[in-house]
Order: C-alpha cells, then structure tokens, then sequence
C-alpha cells in the first residue's frame, strides 16, 4: 500500500477543506498580546518608571491646623500694632503744658455765659500782627444786632498750643495792666464781641480770686487805661475825653464807666459780677448791661 499524501497535499489537490487551525507558538502570543491590550504594558511601565517633572508636581496642601494658627498669629501683630499706635498718639498729644492751661487740642473752657456763634483764632504768641489782622477781620464781621459772638483765642507758645489767659491777651495787644490784675485772674479768659446797634464791641470776661483787689486794682490803672486800650476800638474814633469814670449800677452790680462818644454807643466798662466772682471788661455800656443779664441767666 503506497504511503499517505501529507493532509496539506490533499487540500492542495481540490478536496473539501476542513477547518483551517492555527498554529500557536509563544511569539504569536506574544504579538497578539501586544496588539489587544490597552494600555500596553510596555506603556504602562514607561509611564511607571518615567521621571516625575518637578514644575508639574502638584502642590501640597496645608493642614488646616497650621492655617488656623497662621490667622491668629495676624490678628494678634495687627492688634498689638493698633494699639501700639493708639498709645504713641496719645502720649504725643498732652492735655495740659507746663503751666497747666488746657491745650488748644481739647475742648474748649466752658463759657460763662450763652452766646450765639464762636469763631476760633489760633496764632503764635510772638505773632502779633497775625493777631491783630484776625481780630480786625473777626470785628468786622457783620452778626445779628444783639447777639454775641465768641471769640475762643489759641496761642502758639513753641511747641505747645493751649488757650490764651489774661495775660496773653494784654501781651497780643502791648497793653501794660496792674500786674495784681493778672495775679488775680484764673487761666480761663473767655473773649466776646457783641453786635450793638452802632457797631461791634470788644469785652473779656475772666474770673478772680478776689473782688475787692480786683476793683482796687483797676481803679488804680484809670488815670492811664485810655491811652492804652485804644487798640481795642479798632476803626472806632472817641470823643475828645474832660469826663472821668462814673459809678453805674445795673440790677444791683456796680460797676465803673467812661463814655468816649456822644452818638454812639462807645466806652469803656468794667466791674466784678459778684455771684461768680467774674471780673468784666468791656467797650460799650450796650455790652456790660447785656453781659450781665446773661451772667443772671446762666447761674
């Protein structure tokens, strides 16, 4: 019996063909595998041992611990630096100077009597014609007939600022009173003007220690006080003066009077309101009646 035709040479030879099988060995495998499988192996180990790029590492994140504790270390420097700041600013703004007159930068010393407007002059103390420009401009100023204005003076004396006493005030204008006057006198001046029917007029009130010094004392400054205060009536001219001071009494105060003008209402006037113990000073008899009614009104 001759030998079988290998099963390739019949299927050669135009028989039936069967099913085809593969052969597999572990390269086709081994290609096949390559082919299917995604991610490759191949990829997923370069991705694996491929070096980590530092500008593409992601940020750390904070504990929430260390964010707390850096919150409060800020609110306590911004609090320890307000009230570092509000310590400085206080210890650079004193109340009171070495004489222990209040400082320009606090309130105001209480007024004796009610008024209707105020007007503030801040000037040096070796300033004097700065004084006497805003004290003309202030005079001049046109204010409702019977009121009163205040007139609250600061004084530049180096590096302090505070409120003018009595004796700022003669200084500011070169007048020389009874040195007693300004002994007796307390730190507190309060300055005024008062709108009369012929004009604005000047006056001071200013309390004292002790009325009966304080009267005596002036009556003694009478003989040369006109020359001395003329300053005071600003563009006012006075008569020719023969007349001395005359006693006034005006709801039971006395007080002392020189009329410097026949048509208006010009003069000079002081005395002592004796339930406060204030002393008056004044340039029109308008001006001392009105203050005193006030000086009433206020007790």
């Amino acid at each position: 019996m001759p030998p079988e035709k290998p099963l390739q040479e019949k299927q050669n030879n135009g028989s039936p063909a069967g099913p085809k099988f593969a052969i597999r060995t572990m390269k086709t495998d081994a290609e096949e595998l390559i082919k299917t499988t995604k991610p490759s192996l191949i990829q997923t180990l370069g991705r694996e041992t491929r070096p980590l790029n530092p500008n593409t590492r992601p940020a750390k994140k904070l504990p929430i611990r260390l964010i707390a504790l850096i919150i409060v270390i800020l609110l306590a420097l911004g609090t320890g630096g307000f009230l570092l700041w509000r310590s400085v600013s206080i210890t650079a703004t004193p109340t009171t100077n070495k004489i222990g007159a209040t400082l320009a930068r606090t309130t105001p010393p209480s007024a004796y009597f009610a008024t209707e407007t105020s007007r503030t002059i801040s000037v040096k103390k070796t300033d004097r014609a700065e004084f006497l420009r805003l004290m003309n401009d202030a005079w001049h100023e046109k204010e409702r007939e019977g009121t009163v204005k205040r007139i609250v003076l600061k004084v530049q004396d180096g590096p302090n600022e505070r409120f003018a006493t009595l004796t700022d005030f003669f200084d500011l204008w070169r007048v020389a009173p009874p040195q007693e006057l300004l002994d007796l006198a307390d730190q507190n001046l309060m300055l005024f003007m008062y709108a009369g029917a012929t004009g604005n007029r000047l006056g001071l009130a200013v309390k004292t220690r002790d009325q009966e010094r304080t009267f005596a004392a002036m009556l003694r400054w009478e003989s040369s006080l006109l020359a001395q205060i003329t300053p005071l009536f600003f563009d006012e001219r006075t008569d020719t003066i023969v007349a001395p001071f005359e006693d006034r009494t005006y709801r039971n105060i006395d007080w002392r009077y020189l009329k410097l003008s026949q048509d208006k209402d010009l003069g000079i006037g002081y005395g002592v309101f004796s339930a406060s113990n204030i002393f008056l000073f004044t340039t029109s008899k308008e001006t001392t009646e009105t203050v005193i009614n006030r000086l009433f009104d206020a007790r």
